[in-house]
């Protein structure tokens, strides 16, 4: 089993947050992630990771702190297992942008757009981690007290 470490940035405009349009060339699925990445030898942290990530991703320049949740999950075919962790976005600056998604990433073919999503629209989508869905709203309220570990789970896009 080979392991893979993901980092995001979960980040808020009101009741809007920057999700990544996905679709699965395989499957076919799409679907809707906070920016984020594999972990690379060139980062330092996995902070580090997350502010890469997501400037490739949407292209604005984020400060993070803050781990919300963390996740496991099994890929398959691959059986690779994946450790997420999400960050809360402190603050963001720039404009959404895919330019600087470098065209030799895997996802770079996968990735359809970058936008803000109302909460009322997260319903009608397929969101990964679900709980940005429902929950996530309460936990920001409440100002993420702790970090929220969201167990391990089967197959899911990477």
């Amino acid at each position: 089993m080979t392991h893979r470490v993901r980092a995001a940035a979960i980040i808020v405009r009101g009741d809007e947050l920057l999700l990544v349009h996905h679709i699965d060339p395989t499957s076919e699925e799409s679907y809707w992630v906070p920016p984020g990445g594999g972990l690379e030898a060139e980062d330092a942290s996995v902070i580090h990771c997350a502010i890469r990530e997501t400037f490739e991703e949407s292209g604005l320049r984020v400060i993070v702190s803050k781990v919300a949740y963390v996740a496991e999950f099994q890929e398959s075919p691959s059986a690779t297992l994946h450790l997420e962790i999400f960050f809360l976005a402190d603050s963001y600056e720039g404009e959404i942008t895919l330019t600087h998604l470098p065209e030799d990433q895997p996802d770079f073919d996968i990735i359809q757009e970058t936008r803000w999503v109302h909460r009322d629209e997260l319903d009608s989508l397929t969101v990964y981690p679900e709980e940005l869905k429902s929950d996530f709203w309460d936990h920001l309220a409440e100002g993420f007290p702790t970090t929220i570990y969201l167990g391990r789970r089967g197959t899911e896009p990477t």
